[in-house]
Protein backbone atom coordinates (compact mmCIF):
# COMPACT_ATOMS: atom_id res chain seq x y z
CA UNK A 1 0.00 0.00 0.00
CA UNK A 2 1.46 3.39 -0.92
CA UNK A 3 1.93 6.15 1.64
CA UNK A 4 -0.97 8.45 0.54
CA UNK A 5 -3.46 5.55 0.66
CA UNK A 6 -2.22 4.48 4.08
CA UNK A 7 -2.55 8.05 5.42
CA UNK A 8 -6.06 8.38 4.00
CA UNK A 9 -7.16 5.12 5.64
CA UNK A 10 -5.51 6.10 8.93
CA UNK A 11 -7.33 9.47 8.98
CA UNK A 12 -10.66 7.81 8.17
CA UNK A 13 -10.24 5.26 10.98
CA UNK A 14 -9.28 7.99 13.46
CA UNK A 15 -12.24 10.08 12.34
CA UNK A 16 -14.68 7.21 12.85
CA UNK A 17 -13.22 6.39 16.27
CA UNK A 18 -13.59 10.07 17.23
CA UNK A 19 -17.31 9.98 16.35
CA UNK A 20 -18.04 7.02 18.60
CA UNK A 21 -20.81 7.67 21.12
CA UNK A 22 -19.58 6.82 24.61
CA UNK A 23 -20.25 7.50 28.23
CA UNK A 24 -17.62 8.51 30.74
CA UNK A 25 -18.15 7.56 34.34
CA UNK A 26 -17.78 10.59 36.56
CA UNK A 27 -16.34 10.21 40.03
CA UNK A 28 -19.39 10.77 42.21
CA UNK A 29 -17.10 11.33 45.21
CA UNK A 30 -15.77 14.51 43.58
CA UNK A 31 -18.86 16.48 44.59
CA UNK A 32 -18.68 15.06 48.11
CA UNK A 33 -15.25 16.57 48.87
CA UNK A 34 -14.97 19.72 50.97
CA UNK A 35 -14.82 22.93 48.97
CA UNK A 36 -17.19 21.80 46.22
CA UNK A 37 -20.40 23.72 46.03
CA UNK A 38 -24.03 23.16 45.19
CA UNK A 39 -25.89 26.34 44.29
CA UNK A 40 -28.83 27.69 42.29
CA UNK A 41 -28.45 29.91 39.22
CA UNK A 42 -30.76 31.83 36.90
CA UNK A 43 -30.54 32.08 33.14
CA UNK A 44 -29.79 35.80 33.25
CA UNK A 45 -26.05 35.75 34.00
CA UNK A 46 -23.10 33.50 33.19
CA UNK A 47 -21.71 31.70 36.24
CA UNK A 48 -18.46 30.02 37.25
CA UNK A 49 -18.15 26.40 38.35
CA UNK A 50 -15.24 24.50 39.86
CA UNK A 51 -14.66 20.83 39.14
CA UNK A 52 -17.19 18.91 41.22
CA UNK A 53 -19.61 21.82 41.61
CA UNK A 54 -23.31 21.19 40.97
CA UNK A 55 -25.65 23.98 39.91
CA UNK A 56 -29.42 23.85 39.94
CA UNK A 57 -31.25 25.93 37.37
CA UNK A 58 -33.91 28.06 39.08
CA UNK A 59 -37.47 27.27 38.01
CA UNK A 60 -36.54 23.87 36.51
CA UNK A 61 -35.64 20.41 37.72
CA UNK A 62 -32.28 20.49 35.86
CA UNK A 63 -28.87 20.30 37.47
CA UNK A 64 -25.43 20.51 35.88
CA UNK A 65 -22.29 19.05 37.44
CA UNK A 66 -18.79 19.98 36.23
CA UNK A 67 -17.86 16.30 36.39
CA UNK A 68 -14.56 15.88 34.59
CA UNK A 69 -11.84 17.66 32.66
CA UNK A 70 -11.44 15.33 29.68
CA UNK A 71 -8.47 17.07 28.06
CA UNK A 72 -6.63 20.36 27.80
CA UNK A 73 -4.39 20.64 24.76
CA UNK A 74 -4.69 24.43 24.38
CA UNK A 75 -1.53 26.10 23.12
CA UNK A 76 0.21 27.81 26.07
CA UNK A 77 -0.16 31.59 26.08
CA UNK A 78 3.59 32.26 25.83
CA UNK A 79 4.31 29.77 23.01
CA UNK A 80 3.84 30.00 19.26
CA UNK A 81 2.00 26.86 18.13
CA UNK A 82 0.96 25.43 14.77
CA UNK A 83 -2.49 24.61 16.20
CA UNK A 84 -4.48 26.40 18.89
CA UNK A 85 -5.60 23.12 20.50
CA UNK A 86 -8.69 22.88 22.67
CA UNK A 87 -10.03 21.74 26.02
CA UNK A 88 -12.93 19.33 26.61
CA UNK A 89 -15.10 19.33 29.71
CA UNK A 90 -17.71 16.76 30.76
CA UNK A 91 -20.90 17.91 32.44
CA UNK A 92 -23.38 15.51 34.04
CA UNK A 93 -26.92 16.80 33.49
CA UNK A 94 -29.82 15.45 35.54
CA UNK A 95 -33.49 16.30 35.31
CA UNK A 96 -34.47 15.68 38.92
CA UNK A 97 -35.74 12.16 38.29
CA UNK A 98 -33.87 9.06 37.23
CA UNK A 99 -33.10 10.56 33.83
CA UNK A 100 -29.88 12.25 32.94
CA UNK A 101 -27.18 12.47 30.36
CA UNK A 102 -23.64 13.67 29.80
CA UNK A 103 -22.66 16.72 27.83
CA UNK A 104 -19.17 17.32 26.42
CA UNK A 105 -18.30 20.96 25.79
CA UNK A 106 -15.17 22.17 24.03
CA UNK A 107 -13.38 25.49 23.97
CA UNK A 108 -10.57 26.31 21.54
CA UNK A 109 -7.20 27.66 22.55
CA UNK A 110 -5.94 31.17 21.86
CA UNK A 111 -9.36 32.85 22.07
CA UNK A 112 -10.36 35.90 24.09
CA UNK A 113 -12.44 35.05 27.18
CA UNK A 114 -15.37 35.08 27.46
CA UNK A 115 -15.55 33.28 24.12
CA UNK A 116 -19.13 34.15 23.14
CA UNK A 117 -18.68 32.71 19.63
CA UNK A 118 -18.22 29.21 21.08
CA UNK A 119 -20.56 26.38 20.09
CA UNK A 120 -24.01 26.42 21.65
CA UNK A 121 -25.46 23.10 22.77
CA UNK A 122 -29.23 22.86 23.15
CA UNK A 123 -30.39 21.04 26.29
CA UNK A 124 -34.17 20.70 26.47
CA UNK A 125 -35.37 24.33 26.27
CA UNK A 126 -31.97 25.83 27.11
CA UNK A 127 -28.87 26.86 25.23
CA UNK A 128 -25.70 25.77 27.02
CA UNK A 129 -22.41 27.51 26.23
CA UNK A 130 -18.93 27.10 27.71
CA UNK A 131 -17.54 30.66 27.70
CA UNK A 132 -14.16 30.12 29.33
CA UNK A 133 -11.98 27.59 31.08
CA UNK A 134 -9.29 28.76 33.46
CA UNK A 135 -6.46 28.59 34.21
CA UNK A 136 -5.12 29.02 30.70
CA UNK A 137 -1.91 26.98 30.13
CA UNK A 138 1.41 28.84 30.41
CA UNK A 139 4.67 27.21 29.39
CA UNK A 140 6.88 26.99 32.48
CA UNK A 141 4.02 28.21 34.66
CA UNK A 142 2.80 26.64 37.88
CA UNK A 143 1.64 23.03 37.93
CA UNK A 144 -2.12 22.98 37.35
CA UNK A 145 -4.28 20.27 38.90
CA UNK A 146 -7.86 19.38 38.00
CA UNK A 147 -9.01 21.13 41.19
CA UNK A 148 -7.66 24.44 39.83
CA UNK A 149 -10.01 24.50 36.82
CA UNK A 150 -13.00 26.84 36.61
CA UNK A 151 -15.58 26.80 33.82
CA UNK A 152 -17.68 29.86 33.04
CA UNK A 153 -21.02 28.73 31.64
CA UNK A 154 -24.03 30.46 30.13
CA UNK A 155 -27.54 28.98 30.12
CA UNK A 156 -30.16 30.87 28.16
CA UNK A 157 -33.77 29.88 27.48
CA UNK A 158 -34.94 28.96 24.00
CA UNK A 159 -38.14 30.84 23.22
CA UNK A 160 -40.77 29.90 20.70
Amino acid sequence: MNRPSFLLIAFLVLGLVGCRDFSVESDKEVSQRPGHREFTVTTTNPFEMALGDIVYLEGTNLSFEFALLLSDSRCPANVQCIQAGDAEVLFQVTDGGDGGFQLVAQIPGLVQAPYEANNVIQVQHLRFQLLSLTPYPVDGGPVVTDADYRATVSLTPVFG
